[in-house]
């Protein structure tokens, strides 16, 4: 057992939170806010953007926080036109609410050291010669950390500042 990961009972751990406006301008961070006391209306627009815009959105409001991750990328950061199997090019247009599709943020642990956070659009389409819908997961967002903790309360943070919980 590593001791340095073990934390008292009811231990929580505060978080830097930056706030921004209804357009996406970034403003001060407001140091030992919980990750998730994002209040709604510190939500990021999202609205029209595309993949790249949000990446760097989300990494300024992060940039200087104890929620910083080591990397924020775009899944797709080589910008490959093969979506289907690299992810959302940046240029792509941030996915909408809507019945059949949704942004979700997950957790992984990394390949080597650390964690991944994931943000994918996932869609319900249409297969041919089936009655129903299939599932399909493209990749957006991808950021690295190296403690759990601080993973789910990237995840959380990310969730929150998309309007995806």
């Amino acid at each position: 057992m590593n001791h340095a990961f073990v934390k008292p009972v009811g231990y929580q751990q505060p978080v830097a939170v930056a706030s921004a406006t209804g357009n996406g301008s970034v403003m001060a961070a407001i140091a030992g806010t919980r990750a998730d006391a994002l209040r709604c209306g510190d939500r990021l627009d999202v609205e029209g953007k595309t993949v790249g815009e949000v990446c760097s959105m989300l990494c300024k409001v992060l940039h200087g926080t104890e929620l910083e991750p080591e990397w924020l990328v775009a899944a797709n950061m080589l910008d490959d036109p093969n979506e289907a199997t690299s992810g959302a090019r940046m240029d792509r247009v941030w996915p909408a609410d809507s019945v059949w599709n949704r942004v979700a943020v997950s957790v992984d642990t990394g390949r080597s050291e650390g964690w991944i956070v994931h943000v994918d659009w996932i869609t319900r389409t249409e297969i041919p010669d089936v009655v129903g819908r299939g599932y399909a997961v493209m990749p957006l967002l991808r950021a690295k950390v190296f403690v759990a903790d601080q993973a789910w309360q990237l995840a959380r943070f990310i969730s929150n500042a998309i309007d995806v919980a």
